[in-house]
């Protein structure tokens, strides 16, 4: 049986139709088109909300970052310092470079720097040196306040004064009129040096 044209059916049954007819064609578009695009909007707002979080931690990550790198900075620079303090190696040279330097500006004299032999500690080694020198009482005294102000440790121990004796390290040398004191004592410095590593007792070794 043929289907029914819609001239076929009757005046009340068209009414019907044409009554359904816009709620079909409204279904098929939301089906067809609004639901994908509603699909699709709601994908991007999640895509956006993820973007957004991640961009959120990132922010924070580059502000702990230029934290970071700026107390990397701070410590790089502190390690500096303490290295000129306690250097990690003897250092020698530059220790009688800066004594003799001190001693330049302030207008005393020299006679005699003698190495003295090293003394090691749990975690640094001492490193003294027998200091002679002359000048004026207050020549002296701007000597050694100025190693206190040094970059390096310096500690000055066993000081003795007395007139200036004419003979030292360097032999004998003419006193001049405006040196009037002589001044011996040890000059001691600083570097770093770490305990040694333990000795590893052979297999089988009896403990004490």
């Amino acid at each position: 049986m043929a289907g029914k044209q819609f001239s076929d059916l009757t005046p009340q049954q068209q009414g019907i139709v044409l009554a359904l007819l816009p709620l079909v064609l409204a279904a098929v578009v939301y089906y067809e088109m609004l639901m994908p695009l509603g699909e699709k909007a709601n994908a991007l707002k999640t895509q956006w909300a993820t973007l957004h979080a991640q961009n959120l931690r990132g922010r924070a990550l580059e502000s702990q970052r230029a934290d970071l790198v700026k107390r990397i900075a701070e410590a790089n620079k502190q390690l500096s310092t303490l290295e000129q303090i306690v250097p990690d190696t003897p250092a020698e040279d530059q220790f009688v470079k800066m004594v003799y330097g001190t001693a330049a500006l302030s207008s005393v004299h020299v006679r005699s720097f003698i190495e003295q032999p090293p003394l090691r500690q749990a975690y640094d080694t001492e490193m003294p040196f027998g200091l002679h020198l002359d000048g004026t009482y207050f020549a002296i005294l701007d000597f050694f306040n100025r190693l206190e102000s040094s970059a390096r440790i310096v500690n000055v121990s066993d000081l003795t004064l007395g007139p200036p004796v004419g003979t030292g390290g360097k032999g004998v040398y003419k006193i001049g009129p405006q040196e009037t004191v002589g001044a011996n004592c040890t000059l001691t410095t600083f570097y770093n040096s770490p305990p040694p590593p333990p000795v590893k007792k052979p297999p089988g070794a009896p403990r004490r």
